[in-house]
Protein backbone atom coordinates (compact mmCIF):
# COMPACT_ATOMS: atom_id res chain seq x y z
CA UNK A 1 0.00 0.00 0.00
CA UNK A 2 1.30 3.68 -0.86
CA UNK A 3 1.72 5.87 2.63
CA UNK A 4 1.26 9.37 1.39
CA UNK A 5 2.27 12.85 3.80
CA UNK A 6 -0.55 15.17 2.93
CA UNK A 7 0.47 18.55 4.54
CA UNK A 8 -2.81 21.31 5.08
CA UNK A 9 -2.75 24.10 7.04
CA UNK A 10 -6.50 23.90 6.83
CA UNK A 11 -7.57 21.40 9.21
CA UNK A 12 -11.28 20.95 8.23
CA UNK A 13 -9.21 20.45 4.42
CA UNK A 14 -6.67 18.30 5.50
CA UNK A 15 -9.24 15.80 6.99
CA UNK A 16 -11.70 16.07 3.99
CA UNK A 17 -8.23 15.51 1.53
CA UNK A 18 -7.01 12.57 3.89
CA UNK A 19 -10.79 10.53 3.81
CA UNK A 20 -11.07 11.21 0.17
CA UNK A 21 -7.32 9.70 -0.64
CA UNK A 22 -8.01 7.13 1.56
CA UNK A 23 -11.23 5.92 0.37
CA UNK A 24 -10.71 6.88 -3.81
CA UNK A 25 -7.10 6.53 -3.87
CA UNK A 26 -6.67 3.24 -1.35
CA UNK A 27 -3.80 5.11 0.20
CA UNK A 28 -2.91 4.89 3.97
CA UNK A 29 -2.50 8.95 4.70
CA UNK A 30 -0.69 10.49 7.41
CA UNK A 31 -1.95 14.55 7.09
CA UNK A 32 -0.27 17.09 9.33
CA UNK A 33 -0.90 20.91 9.28
CA UNK A 34 2.52 22.47 8.57
CA UNK A 35 5.94 21.92 7.29
CA UNK A 36 7.45 21.63 10.61
CA UNK A 37 5.50 18.72 11.84
CA UNK A 38 5.87 17.14 7.90
CA UNK A 39 9.90 17.07 8.05
CA UNK A 40 9.01 15.55 11.76
CA UNK A 41 7.44 12.49 10.32
CA UNK A 42 9.87 12.31 6.86
CA UNK A 43 12.56 11.69 10.11
CA UNK A 44 10.33 8.30 11.26
CA UNK A 45 9.85 7.06 8.28
CA UNK A 46 9.55 6.98 4.37
CA UNK A 47 6.54 7.85 2.69
CA UNK A 48 5.52 6.63 -1.05
CA UNK A 49 4.88 10.17 -2.27
CA UNK A 50 4.40 13.86 -0.34
CA UNK A 51 1.18 16.28 -1.10
CA UNK A 52 1.72 19.76 0.46
CA UNK A 53 0.01 22.58 0.19
CA UNK A 54 1.77 26.27 -0.78
CA UNK A 55 0.57 28.90 1.41
CA UNK A 56 0.65 28.48 4.67
CA UNK A 57 2.06 30.35 7.90
CA UNK A 58 5.74 29.83 8.65
CA UNK A 59 7.46 27.56 5.80
CA UNK A 60 5.92 27.58 2.96
CA UNK A 61 5.45 24.96 0.41
CA UNK A 62 8.18 26.01 -1.92
CA UNK A 63 10.62 25.92 1.18
CA UNK A 64 9.07 22.56 2.12
CA UNK A 65 10.15 21.18 -1.09
CA UNK A 66 13.87 22.22 -0.92
CA UNK A 67 14.23 21.42 2.13
CA UNK A 68 13.53 17.46 0.94
CA UNK A 69 15.39 17.94 -1.56
CA UNK A 70 18.85 19.43 0.26
CA UNK A 71 18.06 16.46 2.11
CA UNK A 72 18.47 14.10 -0.64
CA UNK A 73 15.20 13.15 -0.12
CA UNK A 74 13.97 12.06 -4.05
CA UNK A 75 10.21 10.96 -2.54
CA UNK A 76 7.86 12.20 -4.90
CA UNK A 77 6.45 15.68 -4.41
CA UNK A 78 3.42 17.02 -5.57
CA UNK A 79 2.28 20.65 -4.81
CA UNK A 80 -0.83 22.47 -4.97
CA UNK A 81 -2.36 26.28 -4.67
CA UNK A 82 -4.76 28.71 -5.29
CA UNK A 83 -5.34 29.72 -8.88
CA UNK A 84 -3.36 32.39 -10.64
CA UNK A 85 0.24 31.13 -8.98
CA UNK A 86 1.25 30.14 -12.50
CA UNK A 87 5.23 31.43 -11.02
CA UNK A 88 5.01 29.36 -8.17
CA UNK A 89 4.70 26.02 -10.58
CA UNK A 90 8.10 27.15 -11.94
CA UNK A 91 9.61 27.83 -9.02
CA UNK A 92 8.43 24.09 -7.55
CA UNK A 93 9.21 22.49 -11.05
CA UNK A 94 13.01 24.15 -10.38
CA UNK A 95 13.36 23.08 -7.54
CA UNK A 96 12.49 19.50 -7.91
CA UNK A 97 8.58 19.19 -7.69
CA UNK A 98 6.90 16.20 -9.43
CA UNK A 99 3.74 17.85 -10.34
CA UNK A 100 1.87 21.14 -9.62
CA UNK A 101 -1.65 21.22 -9.28
CA UNK A 102 -3.97 24.31 -8.36
CA UNK A 103 -6.89 24.45 -6.27
CA UNK A 104 -10.94 25.42 -7.16
CA UNK A 105 -12.91 24.04 -9.56
CA UNK A 106 -14.85 20.82 -9.08
CA UNK A 107 -13.32 18.99 -5.95
CA UNK A 108 -14.26 15.45 -7.33
CA UNK A 109 -11.82 16.33 -10.04
CA UNK A 110 -9.37 17.33 -8.37
CA UNK A 111 -9.08 14.56 -5.98
CA UNK A 112 -9.06 12.14 -8.80
CA UNK A 113 -6.25 14.29 -10.16
CA UNK A 114 -4.42 14.03 -6.77
CA UNK A 115 -4.24 10.55 -7.24
CA UNK A 116 -3.77 9.94 -10.76
CA UNK A 117 -0.82 12.28 -9.96
CA UNK A 118 0.57 10.34 -6.46
CA UNK A 119 -0.11 6.87 -8.92
CA UNK A 120 2.42 8.28 -12.03
CA UNK A 121 5.23 9.63 -9.42
CA UNK A 122 5.42 6.53 -7.87
CA UNK A 123 5.85 4.16 -10.40
CA UNK A 124 8.11 6.65 -12.30
CA UNK A 125 10.43 6.65 -8.90
CA UNK A 126 9.81 2.66 -8.90
CA UNK A 127 11.32 2.36 -12.93
CA UNK A 128 13.87 5.25 -12.24
CA UNK A 129 15.26 3.16 -9.42
CA UNK A 130 15.15 0.06 -11.00
CA UNK A 131 17.31 1.27 -13.43
CA UNK A 132 19.17 2.83 -11.35
CA UNK A 133 20.19 -0.14 -9.69
CA UNK A 134 20.66 -1.99 -13.49
CA UNK A 135 23.17 0.61 -14.10
CA UNK A 136 25.21 0.07 -11.37
CA UNK A 137 24.71 -3.51 -11.60
CA UNK A 138 25.89 -3.45 -15.43
CA UNK A 139 28.60 -0.95 -14.34
CA UNK A 140 29.48 -3.29 -11.65
CA UNK A 141 29.72 -6.44 -13.99
CA UNK A 142 31.62 -4.25 -16.59
CA UNK A 143 34.04 -3.19 -14.01
CA UNK A 144 34.79 -6.71 -12.72
CA UNK A 145 35.07 -8.53 -16.21
CA UNK A 146 38.25 -10.37 -16.08
CA UNK A 147 39.10 -8.99 -20.02
CA UNK A 148 40.73 -5.43 -20.57
CA UNK A 149 37.39 -3.28 -22.01
CA UNK A 150 36.43 -0.37 -22.97
CA UNK A 151 33.39 1.37 -24.95
CA UNK A 152 33.14 4.43 -27.32
CA UNK A 153 30.19 6.38 -28.06
CA UNK A 154 29.37 7.45 -31.70
CA UNK A 155 32.30 10.16 -31.35
CA UNK A 156 34.67 8.06 -30.75
CA UNK A 157 34.59 9.28 -27.27
CA UNK A 158 35.42 6.82 -24.47
CA UNK A 159 32.62 6.19 -22.15
CA UNK A 160 33.89 3.16 -20.59
CA UNK A 161 37.10 1.55 -19.05
CA UNK A 162 37.24 -1.08 -16.62
CA UNK A 163 39.10 -2.30 -14.41
CA UNK A 164 41.23 -4.87 -16.39
CA UNK A 165 42.05 -1.81 -19.06
CA UNK A 166 42.99 0.46 -16.25
CA UNK A 167 45.48 -2.47 -14.82
CA UNK A 168 46.88 -2.91 -18.22
CA UNK A 169 47.63 0.24 -19.64
CA UNK A 170 47.99 2.28 -16.57
CA UNK A 171 45.47 4.70 -17.34
CA UNK A 172 42.72 5.57 -14.83
CA UNK A 173 39.35 5.15 -15.42
CA UNK A 174 38.57 9.11 -14.63
CA UNK A 175 41.92 10.41 -16.90
CA UNK A 176 40.34 9.02 -20.40
CA UNK A 177 36.48 8.97 -19.52
CA UNK A 178 34.93 11.57 -22.28
CA UNK A 179 38.30 11.79 -24.53
CA UNK A 180 38.22 11.11 -27.86
CA UNK A 181 40.62 11.53 -31.05
CA UNK A 182 41.98 7.94 -30.37
CA UNK A 183 43.00 8.91 -26.84
CA UNK A 184 42.32 4.72 -26.32
CA UNK A 185 44.29 3.81 -28.73
CA UNK A 186 47.06 5.99 -27.48
CA UNK A 187 46.72 4.47 -23.91
CA UNK A 188 47.20 0.92 -25.41
CA UNK A 189 49.33 1.21 -28.06
CA UNK A 190 51.57 4.16 -27.29
CA UNK A 191 49.81 6.15 -30.55
CA UNK A 192 46.50 7.78 -31.39
CA UNK A 193 45.46 5.87 -34.78
CA UNK A 194 42.24 4.47 -35.51
CA UNK A 195 42.19 1.05 -34.61
CA UNK A 196 39.78 -2.15 -34.88
CA UNK A 197 36.91 -1.13 -33.06
CA UNK A 198 36.77 1.97 -34.72
CA UNK A 199 35.63 -0.44 -37.86
CA UNK A 200 32.73 -0.68 -36.11
CA UNK A 201 31.98 3.13 -36.33
CA UNK A 202 33.27 3.89 -40.07
CA UNK A 203 34.01 0.27 -41.87
CA UNK A 204 35.75 2.78 -44.61
CA UNK A 205 38.27 3.27 -42.63
CA UNK A 206 42.24 2.03 -43.39
CA UNK A 207 43.41 0.19 -40.26
CA UNK A 208 47.15 -0.25 -40.62
CA UNK A 209 47.28 -2.55 -37.94
CA UNK A 210 48.51 -5.85 -38.97
CA UNK A 211 45.52 -8.31 -37.67
CA UNK A 212 44.40 -11.88 -38.29
CA UNK A 213 40.32 -11.62 -38.49
CA UNK A 214 39.52 -14.74 -37.06
CA UNK A 215 35.60 -13.62 -37.89
CA UNK A 216 33.97 -11.02 -39.11
CA UNK A 217 30.16 -10.48 -39.21
CA UNK A 218 27.84 -7.19 -39.34
CA UNK A 219 30.00 -5.18 -37.22
CA UNK A 220 31.18 -7.80 -35.41
CA UNK A 221 35.11 -8.65 -34.97
CA UNK A 222 36.96 -10.95 -33.99
CA UNK A 223 41.42 -11.01 -34.20
CA UNK A 224 44.35 -11.71 -33.26
CA UNK A 225 47.13 -9.63 -33.18
CA UNK A 226 51.21 -9.42 -32.29
CA UNK A 227 51.44 -6.11 -30.43
CA UNK A 228 53.82 -3.89 -27.97
CA UNK A 229 51.86 -2.10 -25.99
CA UNK A 230 52.69 1.14 -24.55
CA UNK A 231 54.07 0.02 -21.33
CA UNK A 232 56.55 -1.38 -23.58
CA UNK A 233 56.03 -5.07 -23.36
CA UNK A 234 54.75 -7.46 -26.13
CA UNK A 235 52.24 -9.68 -26.15
CA UNK A 236 49.55 -11.49 -28.41
CA UNK A 237 46.31 -10.46 -27.97
CA UNK A 238 42.65 -11.89 -28.78
CA UNK A 239 40.70 -8.82 -29.87
CA UNK A 240 36.92 -8.83 -29.72
CA UNK A 241 34.98 -5.56 -31.14
CA UNK A 242 31.06 -5.13 -31.61
CA UNK A 243 28.74 -2.40 -32.04
CA UNK A 244 26.94 -0.85 -28.70
CA UNK A 245 23.16 -0.51 -28.97
CA UNK A 246 20.94 1.75 -26.94
CA UNK A 247 17.24 2.76 -26.66
CA UNK A 248 15.15 1.10 -29.47
CA UNK A 249 18.17 -1.06 -30.90
CA UNK A 250 19.77 2.38 -31.62
CA UNK A 251 22.97 2.06 -32.80
CA UNK A 252 25.01 4.07 -29.71
CA UNK A 253 28.80 3.10 -29.89
CA UNK A 254 31.41 0.40 -29.63
CA UNK A 255 32.88 -2.21 -27.18
CA UNK A 256 36.26 -3.54 -27.66
CA UNK A 257 37.58 -6.67 -25.26
CA UNK A 258 41.06 -8.17 -25.84
CA UNK A 259 42.87 -11.22 -23.69
CA UNK A 260 46.37 -11.67 -23.14
CA UNK A 261 47.22 -14.95 -25.20
CA UNK A 262 50.44 -15.16 -24.98
CA UNK A 263 51.01 -18.38 -22.87
CA UNK A 264 48.24 -19.58 -25.28
CA UNK A 265 50.74 -18.77 -28.24
CA UNK A 266 53.56 -19.99 -26.22
CA UNK A 267 51.70 -23.54 -25.56
CA UNK A 268 50.69 -24.33 -28.92
CA UNK A 269 54.23 -23.39 -30.69
CA UNK A 270 56.06 -25.87 -28.18
CA UNK A 271 53.30 -28.61 -29.11
CA UNK A 272 53.86 -27.67 -32.73
CA UNK A 273 58.00 -27.88 -32.61
CA UNK A 274 57.26 -31.35 -30.41
CA UNK A 275 54.89 -32.55 -33.02
CA UNK A 276 57.04 -31.63 -35.77
CA UNK A 277 60.16 -33.15 -33.96
CA UNK A 278 58.27 -36.70 -33.25
CA UNK A 279 56.90 -36.59 -37.24
CA UNK A 280 60.82 -36.05 -38.36
CA UNK A 281 61.58 -39.10 -35.78
CA UNK A 282 58.55 -40.80 -37.49
CA UNK A 283 59.22 -40.29 -41.08
CA UNK A 284 63.63 -40.64 -40.70
CA UNK A 285 62.36 -44.41 -39.08
CA UNK A 286 63.33 -47.09 -42.02
CA UNK A 287 60.27 -49.10 -40.50
CA UNK A 288 56.33 -48.57 -41.60
CA UNK A 289 54.85 -46.81 -38.95
CA UNK A 290 50.89 -45.93 -38.17
CA UNK A 291 48.91 -44.65 -35.25
CA UNK A 292 45.71 -45.84 -34.66
CA UNK A 293 43.01 -44.32 -32.32
CA UNK A 294 40.45 -46.68 -30.42
CA UNK A 295 37.84 -47.04 -33.15
CA UNK A 296 40.55 -48.45 -35.12
CA UNK A 297 41.18 -45.64 -37.82
CA UNK A 298 44.26 -44.50 -39.06
CA UNK A 299 45.43 -40.97 -37.59
CA UNK A 300 49.34 -40.91 -38.53
CA UNK A 301 51.68 -42.57 -41.10
CA UNK A 302 55.12 -42.04 -41.88
CA UNK A 303 56.36 -42.69 -46.10
CA UNK A 304 57.09 -46.36 -45.26
CA UNK A 305 53.97 -47.00 -44.73
CA UNK A 306 52.73 -45.74 -47.88
CA UNK A 307 55.19 -47.42 -50.13
CA UNK A 308 54.52 -50.60 -48.19
CA UNK A 309 50.70 -50.61 -48.63
CA UNK A 310 50.94 -48.70 -52.01
CA UNK A 311 48.50 -46.09 -50.85
CA UNK A 312 49.44 -42.20 -50.83
CA UNK A 313 49.02 -40.29 -47.19
CA UNK A 314 45.67 -38.48 -47.83
CA UNK A 315 43.97 -41.96 -48.93
CA UNK A 316 45.69 -44.28 -45.70
CA UNK A 317 44.75 -41.22 -42.86
CA UNK A 318 40.90 -41.79 -41.84
CA UNK A 319 40.97 -45.77 -43.21
CA UNK A 320 40.17 -48.35 -40.61
CA UNK A 321 43.37 -50.65 -40.08
CA UNK A 322 41.72 -53.70 -40.20
CA UNK A 323 40.94 -52.89 -43.95
CA UNK A 324 44.42 -53.03 -45.07
CA UNK A 325 44.44 -57.14 -44.12
CA UNK A 326 43.68 -60.08 -46.06
CA UNK A 327 41.91 -61.40 -42.78
CA UNK A 328 40.14 -57.96 -40.94
CA UNK A 329 39.17 -59.94 -38.33
CA UNK A 330 42.70 -61.14 -37.31
CA UNK A 331 43.82 -57.39 -37.78
CA UNK A 332 40.92 -56.48 -35.79
CA UNK A 333 41.63 -59.27 -32.80
CA UNK A 334 45.53 -57.33 -32.40
CA UNK A 335 44.10 -53.79 -32.35
CA UNK A 336 42.04 -55.08 -29.27
CA UNK A 337 44.46 -56.70 -27.54
CA UNK A 338 46.90 -53.59 -27.63
CA UNK A 339 43.71 -51.19 -26.62
CA UNK A 340 43.35 -53.55 -23.44
CA UNK A 341 46.89 -52.53 -22.35
CA UNK A 342 49.06 -55.42 -24.04
CA UNK A 343 52.21 -55.15 -25.87
CA UNK A 344 52.45 -57.18 -28.94
CA UNK A 345 55.63 -58.77 -31.36
CA UNK A 346 56.02 -61.16 -33.91
CA UNK A 347 52.24 -60.85 -34.82
CA UNK A 348 52.32 -62.36 -38.76
CA UNK A 349 49.72 -60.96 -40.84
CA UNK A 350 48.53 -60.34 -44.61
CA UNK A 351 48.57 -56.89 -46.12
CA UNK A 352 46.74 -56.25 -49.46
CA UNK A 353 48.33 -53.63 -50.92
CA UNK A 354 46.84 -51.01 -52.94
CA UNK A 355 47.50 -52.56 -56.37
CA UNK A 356 46.38 -55.88 -54.74
CA UNK A 357 49.69 -57.79 -54.49
CA UNK A 358 49.64 -59.80 -50.82
CA UNK A 359 52.64 -58.76 -48.78
CA UNK A 360 53.66 -60.77 -45.14
CA UNK A 361 54.51 -58.72 -42.37
CA UNK A 362 55.07 -58.80 -38.71
CA UNK A 363 52.95 -56.04 -36.80
CA UNK A 364 54.83 -54.85 -33.07
CA UNK A 365 52.24 -52.54 -31.45
CA UNK A 366 52.23 -50.82 -27.87
CA UNK A 367 49.47 -48.83 -26.41
CA UNK A 368 49.87 -45.34 -26.05
CA UNK A 369 48.27 -43.52 -22.78
CA UNK A 370 47.56 -40.05 -22.11
CA UNK A 371 48.65 -38.46 -18.30
CA UNK A 372 45.66 -40.01 -16.60
CA UNK A 373 46.49 -44.04 -17.31
CA UNK A 374 43.87 -43.85 -20.39
CA UNK A 375 44.68 -45.85 -23.86
CA UNK A 376 44.36 -43.37 -26.61
CA UNK A 377 45.21 -45.81 -29.12
CA UNK A 378 47.89 -47.90 -30.62
CA UNK A 379 51.19 -47.33 -32.04
CA UNK A 380 52.32 -49.86 -34.70
CA UNK A 381 55.50 -50.83 -36.56
CA UNK A 382 54.95 -53.11 -39.51
CA UNK A 383 57.95 -54.85 -40.54
CA UNK A 384 57.89 -56.34 -44.34
CA UNK A 385 59.29 -60.06 -44.25
CA UNK A 386 60.77 -59.49 -46.90
CA UNK A 387 63.08 -57.31 -45.06
CA UNK A 388 63.98 -59.37 -42.63
CA UNK A 389 67.27 -61.44 -42.23
CA UNK A 390 67.20 -64.91 -43.88
CA UNK A 391 66.46 -67.23 -41.07
CA UNK A 392 63.37 -65.11 -40.20
CA UNK A 393 62.25 -64.56 -43.51
CA UNK A 394 62.72 -68.91 -44.09
CA UNK A 395 60.54 -69.56 -40.55
CA UNK A 396 57.69 -67.39 -41.54
CA UNK A 397 57.32 -68.57 -45.08
CA UNK A 398 57.59 -72.38 -44.00
CA UNK A 399 54.38 -71.28 -41.02
CA UNK A 400 56.80 -71.76 -37.81
CA UNK A 401 56.70 -67.88 -36.54
CA UNK A 402 52.30 -68.39 -37.37
CA UNK A 403 52.44 -71.64 -35.87
CA UNK A 404 53.83 -70.63 -32.52
CA UNK A 405 51.37 -67.44 -32.63
CA UNK A 406 48.25 -69.97 -32.69
CA UNK A 407 49.63 -72.39 -29.60
CA UNK A 408 50.10 -68.58 -27.99
CA UNK A 409 46.52 -67.87 -28.70
CA UNK A 410 46.25 -66.16 -31.97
Amino acid sequence: MKHVLLVEDDPVLLKATELTLEKMGGFEVTGVVNAELAIDEIMKRDYSAIVSDYDMPGMDGLEFLKTVRDSDNDTPFIIFTGKGREEIAIKAYEQGADHYLQKGGDTKSLFYEIIQKINTSVEKKQIKRELEISRKLYANIFNHLPDPTFVIDNNGQVIGWNTAIEALTGVRREDIAGKGNYAYSEAIYGEKRPILIDLVLDPTLCIEDDYRIIRCDDGYFTAEKKVALSNGRKYDIWVKVSPMLGENNEFSGAIASLRDITSKKKAEDKIRRANDYNRSLIEAHIDPLVTIDGNGTITDINEAMEKLTGYHHDSLAGMYFFDLFTDPGKARGVHKRVMEGTRLMDVPLQVRTATGKESGILFFGSPYINGDGEVLGVFAELHDVLSLPGAEREMLCHGKVLQKCVSDGW
